[in-house]
């Protein structure tokens, strides 16, 4: 089983990377903990958390502030939890729209970057939304968010979206095969989180050479 990905990074052995990943870094804990519902509740939270999120540690009053958000949970009532790699035409664009608005919505919130905000939402609708931090936004763009004003990381995350879904779908059949593989695991693994791995331990483990480290800066 071989996944080649747009940037022309090729993986012969995907299945190896994330059992390797399940065994080193954050997965009981967060991946068990799907919560798929309209409103963004503390567990969600403290959730994120255990992948690095730190949202309680260091803005405990931002975390408040989307727990108690009236626009998140209509945002949220609004997208279905689907499978990203299996939108298209103009069900994708209304979706990529609905997206964006909900990532908008978390990010209008101090010191919540787009890394925090996905983390979240993957806990909410896992078979669409990808982890975004840094890592990965590294790998599919080519590009460094750390100090990058909120309105320009906004952009880059549309063009995430899109190249995660590309990915998805030029390698339908062997995602599919990987998630058989992988369903000894004790928690399942939605294909965008099996996808953030791939890019998050190229860029981490291969690219940095570090291993048993957290998720990127947020």
């Amino acid at each position: 089983m071989k996944i080649t990905f747009s940037n022309g990074y090729s993986f012969n052995n995907p299945e190896e990377r994330i059992r390797k990943y399940c065994s080193i870094e954050i997965f009981h804990g967060y991946d068990d903990k799907h919560n798929i519902n309209n409103k963004l509740e503390w567990e969600d939270i403290h959730a994120a958390d255990k992948l690095y999120a730190n949202i309680m540690r260091f803005w405990p009053s931002s975390a408040e502030y989307l727990v108690c958000s009236k626009i998140i949970p209509t945002l949220l009532s609004e997208i279905d939890n689907v499978e990203l790699g299996e939108l298209e035409g103009e069900e994708w664009h209304k979706m990529r729209k609905k997206i964006i608005s909900l990532v908008q919505a978390c990010m209008q919130i101090r010191a919540i970057g787009i890394a925090k905000a996905t983390k979240i939402l993957h806990l909410k609708r896992p078979k669409l939304f990808p982890i975004l931090d840094s890592y990965v936004m590294r790998f599919l763009l080519d590009i460094k968010i750390e100090n990058l004003q909120k309105y320009k990381i906004i952009d880059y995350t549309r063009s995430a979206f899109e190249r995660v879904r590309a990915n998805l779908i030029n390698n339908n059949e062997a995602f599919n095969e990987l998630e058989e593989r992988l369903n000894d695991l004790p928690t399942k693994l939605e294909k965008v989180r099996m996808h953030d791995i791939l890019c998050w331990t190229i860029e981490k483990w291969d690219i940095r050479g570090e291993t048993s480290a957290p998720y990127g800066p947020v």
